[in-house]
């Protein structure tokens, strides 16, 4: 009888190993299949979200370009949108895994934190870019002028602004830079003064150049005949009188307008024999028939 115990004991011995096997086999198959599912159906609904994310921000973009929303406030809205449909894709997803969704969002809030403490600047940029959207200092197609660089505005995102200049070049400038410091906008106002210094010979007269300087003006089609010209003394510079010719012309037209006055002024002066001078030295030799005595001389 012993000896039968001591068999069925063996047997349990070397049996319980492949029982505990077949269990966790069990749960392998049973709560496996229920996870692979899980995560199946989340990758579907996290593709399936971000197609529809997608299809919305384009369907929001092309209602504000119907309803005439500026390009800036655009530009500056749908990377935003975007991001915050995804964000409610991810959370979805989060979800569907049953995970907690709250403790999902506390997570990322805290992250965003983290995140925001350790780009400040980044921050202040992006504070910087709402006002820019909200009080409008300028916007996209403006030229603009700022701490030294100007052009025309390309963009207005999240961090950035960028313009385009007239070389060519595209530099990138800080929201926050460009909104705390003065910025010199050209393109607010449909009309921009063009200013031509020019300068004239002591020796010339300053009534017949006056009135050559104007013909130039009225008879040029960009300028603005509506709006004050002026041609007058600017200053009495060391070898010229100097001019200031002042017009108005349309902010399309300023950097046309502006070679072609030039032009013409050149052309008008050398027409009527009024000179424009440039920086010389002039040396006056005075002579005397009478020599002086010289203190070598002798005297008689």
């Amino acid at each position: 009888m012993q000896e039968n115990d001591k068999v069925d004991s063996l047997k349990d011995v070397i049996q319980a190993p492949f029982k505990d096997l077949e269990y966790i086999n069990n749960i392998i198959l049973t709560k496996g299949a229920e996870i692979g599912w899980s995560l199946v159906s989340a990758l579907l609904t996290l593709f399936i979200g971000f197609w529809i994310a997608g299809r919305l921000k384009r369907i929001i973009e092309r209602r504000m370009i119907a309803r005439n929303v500026d390009l800036s406030i655009r530009t500056f809205l749908i990377p935003i949108i975007n991001i915050i449909l995804k964000l409610i894709v991810v959370v979805f997803v989060v979800t569907r895994l049953g995970l907690n969704a709250s403790g999902f969002i506390a997570a990322l809030g805290g992250a965003g934190l983290a995140i925001g403490l350790a780009l400040q600047g980044s921050l202040s940029n992006f504070a910087a870019g709402i006002l820019i959207i909200i009080f409008k200092p300028f916007k996209v197609g403006d030229y603009i002028v700022s701490q030294g660089n100007e052009g025309t505005v390309e963009s207005i995102s999240l961090l950035n602004t960028v313009i385009h200049t007239a070389k060519g070049q595209v530099i990138t400038l800080p929201n926050a830079n460009l909104f705390n410091n003065p910025i010199v906008n050209y393109s607010i106002k449909e009309y921009r003064r063009l200013d031509v210094n020019i300068g004239i010979s002591y020796g010339d007269d300053f009534d017949k150049a006056k009135k050559v300087l104007e013909e130039v003006l009225i008879d040029n089609e960009y300028v603005d005949q509506d709006q004050s010209k002026t041609v007058e003394i600017l200053e009495f510079a060391a070898s010229s009188v100097n001019l200031a010719v002042r017009c108005y012309v349309k902010n399309s037209d300023y950097w046309t307008a502006y070679w072609q006055i030039y032009r013409q002024v050149k052309y008008a002066l050398d027409e009527n024999n009024i000179s424009i001078p440039y920086p010389h030295t002039e040396m006056i030799i005075k002579t005397n028939n009478e020599s002086p005595n010289l203190p070598f001389e002798p005297r008689d």
